[in-house]
């Protein structure tokens, strides 16, 4: 057999101390805002913490599916990359903590279908699968099935850091193709139950695409991010070199057109049809002060990134590219509030200290935990077989 390749260290670096203060400060500002925010207006409150879930959670799981989509294509160059995702789908088990909130404000924020107006023949015809246990019971199913996903696919390839032989990676192989479409049903429900259900009147068959791309750009985003610092604090040159931030680069791009292209057709159908069970989404955005969310969605998720990134030389310009991430990441972040927010309040816009608080909570803990997933495990997968390939 092959030598056994040294893991790639980082737990002595500059770089994942400043990020493990970085998110111990901003976690412990998040919660002191949380119970803040949770004693004034607790209802508020969980629509907030509803809007940090879906996002951290989302680009977590989506994370973690990016490994995943890696081994089911066999690729090569995204190895020098892979490992960041890897260690960002730490946070996916901290989600059976984190869901709690939701399951417990069940009655304030889905209050629509927990407790539906008297003759509701449309509520009742949804009263089997909306009810509040079976709610429960699925939303630790996707989370439970997320979890096995993560010990299973990104286990294995950190099982492979310490084999000279490549079991742990057709195993891979072997699986990715068929937890693929577990995750594809889990990820399209969540964003059902989750999300569509706040105003269970109203459905798109297409939701939970619109919700997997989202996540799945903001989750290239932080990738991005997080690549571009290590390289800006001088770590895994060899690995992580232009060829790599173009081809992130160039997923960033592609995965943001293809939100847009979810987006723009699903409002496409609902605008020609002109139904009025489904028109009601678009009329609680384009009114009372919403409608100018919308359009800064559409500026800052689809045309502003679009004209940023489209050329070469802007994937491969690291500050450029850096600019375009943090964007898309800060577009996703309201695209949820988008989705969340105009079923608190759709007469007003609602938006203040009052969002920040579970935002800086669950994201100082998604920061911490992937310090803490840098500490202990290799930077870059040693020994996988594609390595190789990934350095040219």
């Amino acid at each position: 057999g092959t030598m056994i390749k040294a893991p790639v260290l980082l737990a002595d670096t500059r770089f994942v101390k400043s990020m493990t203060m970085a998110g111990a400060a901003t976690a412990a500002l998040g919660v002191a805002l949380s119970l803040a925010a949770a004693f004034a207006d607790y209802e508020r409150f969980l629509f907030g913490y509803l809007i940090a879930f879906v996002f951290f959670g989302g680009i977590a799981v989506t994370a973690v599916f990016f490994s995943m989509l890696q081994f089911l294509v066999r690729a090569g160059w995204s190895t020098a990359v892979r490992r960041i995702p890897e260690l960002m789908g730490g946070f996916t088990p901290l989600l059976l903590v984190f869901v709690l909130p939701i399951v417990l404000g069940v009655h304030e924020l889905y209050h629509h279908w927990v407790h539906p107006e008297p003759g509701d023949v449309v509520l009742q015809g949804k009263a089997a699968w909306l009810n509040v246990p079976f709610f429960t019971i699925r939303l630790f199913v996707y989370i439970g099935v997320w979890i096995g996903m993560y010990y299973l696919i990104v286990g294995n390839s950190f099982r492979q850091d310490a084999r000279a032989d490549i079991a742990p990676t057709r195993r891979n192989w072997v699986l990715s193709a068929p937890v693929t479409i577990f995750f594809g049903v889990t990820i399209t429900f969540a964003a059902f139950d989750l999300l569509m259900s706040l105003y269970p009147h109203w459905f798109s068959t297409i939701f939970g695409v619109y919700y997997f791309s989202g996540s799945l750009v903001g989750a290239l985003a932080v990738i991005t991010i997080i690549a571009v610092l290590l390289k800006k604090a001088g770590q895994l040159d060899a690995w992580l070199t232009t060829e790599r931030f173009h081809d992130l680069g160039k997923l960033l791009f592609a995965f943001n057109v293809f939100w847009a292209y979810i987006a723009f057709s699903q409002y496409l159908l609902i605008w020609y049809a002109d139904l009025p069970e489904e028109t009601v989404f678009f009329k609680y955005r384009t009114q009372h002060g919403w409608e100018y969310v919308s359009i800064l969605l559409l500026l800052l998720h689809f045309i502003v990134p679009f004209i940023l990134l489209l050329s070469q030389d802007a994937k491969r310009n690291l500050n450029v590219l850096l600019g375009g991430a943090v964007l898309l990441l800060f577009a996703h972040l309201l695209d949820m509030y988008w989705l969340v927010m105009p079923n608190y309040a759709h007469d007003s816009v609602v938006l203040g200290w009052n969002e920040l608080g579970p935002l800086l909570g669950l994201g100082g803990v998604f920061v911490l935990v992937t310090a803490w997933q840098f500490r202990r495990r290799s930077a870059i997968p040693v020994n996988d077989p594609y390595l190789g390939e990934a350095q040219g």
